[in-house]
């Protein structure tokens, strides 16, 4: 039996992450937030009844993951983890509140805080698409051409 290659556990451990963080953050910060009033039997029994929560917030992790990888690809690997980390803890701590209107509120506040990284991405990528071909110019109103 061989080891998967170090690039398929890379994609298999984004993905991971990438699915998880947001439920993991979800289960953790209502730990913390409600754990302590609460017997430990309960904390499991709410995780069992909001599980189809869960799946939606795992579903819903992924605009923001998936934006961060792109940004890191396009060579700002600092300034995706710096933006996937705050607007992470921010999508946490908006998705306790927005799931009081169910997994449409998660959705909601998800994308909407992915939003940043994903505008980040399209000015970055235009503009190394403008440097590097010659096609459309710099969106700064420096055109390098004669």
């Amino acid at each position: 039996m061989s080891d998967p290659s170090p690039r398929r556990r890379s994609r298999a451990l984004f993905w991971a992450a990438a699915l998880l963080w947001l439920p993991v953050g979800v289960v953790a910060s209502a730990a913390i937030r409600f754990g302590s009033d609460a017997a430990p039997g309960a904390l499991v029994t709410a995780i069992a009844m909001g599980a189809s929560s869960l799946v939606v917030a795992a579903v819903c992790g992924l605009p923001l993951a998936l934006a961060c990888r792109r940004l890191g690809r396009l060579g700002h690997p600092r300034l995706a983890w710096i933006g996937g980390a705050v607007l992470g803890v921010a999508t946490v701590a908006a998705s306790l509140p927005a799931g009081l209107f169910g997994p449409p509120g998660i959705a909601v506040v998800a994308v909407l805080l992915s939003l940043p990284v994903w505008i980040a991405v399209f000015w970055l990528g235009r503009q190394a698409r403008g440097s590097s071909n010659g096609g459309h110019p710099p969106l700064d109103g420096q055109d390098p051409r004669p």
